[in-house]
């Protein structure tokens, strides 16, 4: 049950009245696990209208976001052959990071930390793709993309790091391209056995 009270107040920030909306949210707590939930105890949960000058700003902000979307991104992902798709992508645009000491560029999510959670997900969404059957994340291909620094220059360039697998399943290359924004870039792929299926010792180097 939710309960929505609608009030006005005066706001000291702006000198303007703006609307207040008071509700009362019955909360939910986990049974344990994300199969269900049962009743919890009420909160009053506090919305308040934005200020106008305040909207304009944040509508300026998502408005530079959206200029920003074709912007080269760095991350991680696991490809799916039975649906020639990626999947467990965690990706961020290269221009937001700053480079490690080595002159490179990532994500820090590890494949190794997210894999029980993606596979969680997949499941209960009632996915029934072989690659849910693995526990093991190293046991699915994988890859990583970087950006390398030029020295002297500014100049972006991109390392997709993938394992043999790709020459099984060469058209995981333009989806990989497509969802890093790297069509555009100057990029190269790069075989390290680190990424092959079964492999990834190595990962906690990175």
């Amino acid at each position: 049950m939710i309960q929505y009270v609608p009030m006005t107040r005066a706001n000291t920030d702006y000198g303007e009245r703006q609307m207040t909306v008071d509700f009362v949210a019955e909360l939910g707590k986990w049974k344990g696990s994300k199969s269900g939930m049962e009743s919890g105890e009420s909160k009053v949960v506090r919305v308040q209208e934005i200020a106008s000058a305040d909207n304009e700003i944040l509508m300026e902000t998502m408005r530079e976001n959206g200029r920003l979307q074709e912007n080269p991104q760095v991350g991680m992902f696991w490809y799916n052959p039975a649906r020639n798709r990626l999947v467990g992508v965690y990706s961020a645009y290269a221009s937001e990071l700053s480079f490690n000491a080595k002159g490179r560029k990532t994500m820090q999510v590890l494949h190794h930390n997210v894999w029980p959670d993606v596979r969680e997900d997949a499941i209960e969404n009632g996915s029934i793709d072989k690659i849910w059957d693995e526990e093991d994340y190293t046991q699915v291909p994988r890859g990583r993309i970087f950006q390398i620094e030029v020295p002297n220059s500014n100049a972006e360039y991109f390392e997709v790091l993938v394992g043999s697998w790709i020459k099984e399943y060469p058209q995981a290359v333009d989806l990989i391209l497509k969802r890093f924004n790297l069509e555009h870039s100057d990029y190269q792929f790069i075989h390290s056995e680190h990424w092959d299926v079964g492999r990834g010792t190595s990962e906690f180097l990175i």
